[in-house]
């Protein structure tokens, strides 16, 4: 993804001028200052303000719906909360980051990072989803992975295809960084959540008839 050296675009009609995918170089002042006035989704790397606009398919959108139903059978009876994609998550480190995942689950109380006023980020997620699409899949499955592996909470990540049953478990093995990548295709595969249980890609994809 190249860099866009260009101003920062304020509205959505604005934004939309520029494209799928918009990197630009910018403070994190000025990242805080779009997110509580801008109208449009936007993300934080270190120095880049990150904007994907590709088509939400209503797909993508059922998954994300569903896998948020799922989970939410599967651990709201075990002191878990289930959020969707507007919970900020916050990364350790030096380094300024903001992102946003589909879904996130947390456990118990959540650990809550300042930003600016009343806004704030959580930094203990134990569970992160994400619902692929071709806009995002590379920086997904990349860039945003290898940040979120930095989280100490993190226990899971997983991928959700959006066109075909398929789905991406990474597991955390151990602090030093070992994880267990497990794939699961087909609508007969089970996919294990944590130690908690499983959800089946019946469940998940049956509303899209596939």
């Amino acid at each position: 993804m190249a860099e866009t050296a260009v101003a920062i675009p304020r509205t959505l009609e604005e934004r939309l001028s520029y494209g799928e995918t918009m990197i630009v170089e910018a403070s994190w002042d000025t990242f805080l200052d779009l997110l509580e006035t801008g109208n449009y989704p936007v993300q934080y790397d270190e120095g880049q303000i990150l904007s994907f606009m590709g088509y939400g398919t209503e797909d993508h959108e059922v998954l994300v719906g569903e896998i948020i139903r799922l989970l939410g059978n599967l651990l709201r009876s075990k002191n878990y909360r289930i959020s969707g994609s507007n919970l900020a998550i916050s990364l350790p480190g030096p380094g300024k980051q903001y992102f946003n995942a589909d879904c996130a689950v947390l456990k118990r109380k959540s650990e809550y990072i300042p930003l600016r006023g009343e806004m704030k980020a959580t930094a203990n997620p134990v569970i992160l989803v994400e619902v692929l699409s071709k806009t995002t899949r590379n920086f997904d499955l990349g860039q945003k992975f290898q940040r979120y592996k930095t989280i100490p909470s993190l226990q899971q990540v997983l991928y959700i295809d959006s066109q075909s049953p398929l789905v991406i478990s990474y597991r955390r093995k151990d602090q030093e960084g070992t994880w267990l990548i497990e794939e699961f295709t087909g609508l007969e595969g089970e996919v294990p959540v944590l130690e908690e249980g499983t959800f089946s890609l019946k469940a998940l994809y049956e509303p899209l008839e596939l």
